[in-house]
């Protein structure tokens, strides 16, 4: 389990949901945008949803929390952050590809004299 800090508030949710949910967030805010995620929570033992909105501008902090018993199975929650379409998708060779391309032509040759 791990300990989700945001806007003052502290939340426990697994480990993979955790995890998906920073990579997420950093990816969102890398863009210069925020966006609002729904995520799956334990309250006093009883699981609950929580909605947080993440970005540029908006803290998340996630660190370790002792659990006791099973932890709940909350994978398919996991797999909807990691399927959202600003998360960093993976190419066949292993590199990490943006989740979106912003279309701007390098100019590699340019005739410049930069001495005074």
């Amino acid at each position: 389990m791990k300990l989700v800090s945001y806007a003052g508030q502290q939340l426990v949710t697994t480990d993979d949901v955790a995890d998906a949910l920073v990579v997420l967030a950093a990816a969102i805010a890398n863009e210069g945008e925020s966006d609002a995620l729904q995520i799956p929570i334990l309250v006093n033992g009883r699981e609950d949803t929580a909605e947080l909105v993440v970005g540029l501008g908006n803290d998340v902090l996630v660190g370790p929390s002792a659990s006791e018993g099973a932890d709940p199975d909350f994978s398919e929650d996991a797999a909807r952050l990691r399927g959202h379409h600003r998360f960093p998708r993976q190419e066949a060779g292993g590199a990490t590809t943006p989740p979106m391309e912003w279309g701007i032509d390098v100019i590699d040759d340019l005739d410049i004299d930069l001495r005074p």
